[in-house]
């Protein structure tokens, strides 16, 4: 059953606007979603390659999930996915080509706070004053908690401040920042990186341990979250190009909210009262562009970007690839590898063993051309193979987003979620630029659509 207003649009079917939509149609909100791509998921969904003439279906990007991701997996089981079921759960554990072995233990509550420190005691491949540098670190971020590192202070900044060994920021804090923030410690926030190492490391039992679809991205979330609004009376409008979204000529906003916005899409223009713009934020800037004055404009158009390139492995024998591998980056020797997952093979065609290696922040000088995509990933290919003592792949394939995700500096904009609200009622934003607290992450995006649903339905009370 409905509110009986006119429909809430969200723009942009990426897991912020999904989680959005969700939850507005629970809350009885008639919803319409638009979505220029073919598919749902924004950069977290799968694509289709060719490997040798076979088709192979991957995610446009690797991403990992990881136990505390409450949102993300509670949204799974409201759309009827069982997380158990499409997902492999596994312990923390961090392996690398060298020697490194660091599992956390599975102790339960109340005893999971040690689960690290057991995991360093029993670690190969690190010194044993490395393991007492991780846990000293560990053991004054649960005293003092993530606020208490500076505003300000970089990830490099923060490390030499708590007296970490250069060797153990090469071969763990580095890794595990880029991995997380996708921003080198130099630049990286400290105090972000802080809050992720808090609630993963440090969170409730299970909160570290590594989720790996058994299919692809879009098998654990897009696709099923479309299905359940379609069979809800959701409209969702894929291949739909949203041009501009622009005040109704002749409304007047403060008397009338039932109809404010035109959304201009290539299909024809949409009236709505209500708009979940849940795109990056340069789309904002593009789509308010009729709207917003330049100095309410430049926020969005201030965000700085990295790009992630995802090189896919595939391998014409069957191989005990370790499900997940921290390589041995070195940039000066050509090594730009920096995370192996094994991911599940095909069951026909020529492929028997699939990977994606990510190469992220401290690799992307290699991966920002296009024209650079398949020398990259020979370089890794041939990196994998040296590092794992395994053939190189007869299939290799670089899929690069040069704006995979903001630049997680200390500096970085910070938009209100309701920076519209003042001069753009009706108008709410979504995406994981809009959740300061984490990364851009799948989580930081899910509970950004959950924020910006909550928002619309809390102004929107049922009429009589």
């Amino acid at each position: 059953m409905t509110r009986g207003r006119s429909p809430v649009i969200v723009i942009g079917a990426g897991w912020a606007g999904l989680a959005a939509a969700v939850a507005l149609v629970e809350a009885g909100e008639s919803v319409i979603v638009i979505e220029a791509a073919p598919q749902a998921g924004g950069r977290a969904r799968s694509l289709t390659l060719s490997f040798g003439g076979s088709p192979v279906e991957v995610d446009n990007g690797q991403h990992l999930l990881i136990g505390a991701y409450r949102d993300t997996l509670a949204l799974m089981r409201r759309v009827g996915v069982d997380p158990q079921q499409a997902m492999m759960r596994m312990p923390m554990k961090l392996v690398g080509p060298s020697g490194l072995r660091l599992q956390a233990a599975t102790l339960p509550a109340p005893f999971h706070p040690l689960n690290l420190a057991i995991g360093l005691v029993t670690a190969r491949g690190l010194p044993w004053s490395h393991r007492w540098s991780m846990i000293r670190l560990m053991r004054r971020l649960q005293q003092q908690g993530p606020a208490a590192c500076p505003t300000g202070m970089t990830v490099s900044q923060w490390l030499a401040r708590q007296d970490q060994p250069a060797g153990l920021i090469t071969r763990i804090w580095a890794p595990l920042c880029i991995g997380a923030l996708n921003t080198p410690p130099d630049q990286a926030c400290a105090r972000t990186f802080a809050r992720v190492l808090n609630d993963a490391l440090l969170g409730e039992a299970g909160a570290a341990d590594f989720l790996m679809p058994h299919g692809t991205l879009s098998d654990i979330l897009p696709n099923p979250a479309i299905s359940w609004l379609a069979e809800r009376g959701a409209q969702v409008k894929l291949r739909s190009v949203c041009r501009a979204v622009r005040r109704e000529r002749g409304s007047d906003l403060s008397a009338d909210l039932q109809r404010g916005w035109l959304v201009d899409t290539d299909a024809g223009a949409l009236t709505a009262s209500r708009v979940i713009l849940a795109v990056p934020p340069y789309q904002v800037a593009r789509l308010l562009d009729q709207t917003l004055t330049d100095a309410s404009r430049a926020p969005f158009e201030a965000f700085e970007y990295e790009p992630i390139a995802t090189i896919w492995l595939g391998w014409e024998s069957r191989l005990a690839l370790p499900s997940i591998t921290m390589l041995d980056e070195d940039i000066a020797a050509g090594q730009h590898g920096q995370w192996l997952f094994a991911r599940t093979a095909p069951t026909d065609g020529p492929v028997r063993s699939l990977a994606g290696v990510v190469v992220s922040a401290a690799g992307r000088a290699q991966a920002q051309a296009e024209s650079t995509a398949q020398a990259l990933a020979k370089q890794v290919a041939t990196q994998v193979a040296d590092q794992l003592g395994c053939p190189i792949p007869e299939h290799s394939r670089a899929i690069v987003d040069k704006r995979a995700t903001i630049r997680c500096s200390p500096d970085r904009p910070r938009v209100d979620p309701d920076a519209l609200a003042p001069h753009c009622p009706g108008l709410y934003l979504a995406g994981d630029w809009v959740w300061h607290d984490y990364p851009a992450t799948i989580e930081s995006a899910v509970r950004s659509g959950l924020a910006a649903a909550d928002r619309v339905i809390s102004s929107s009370p049922l009429p009589g």
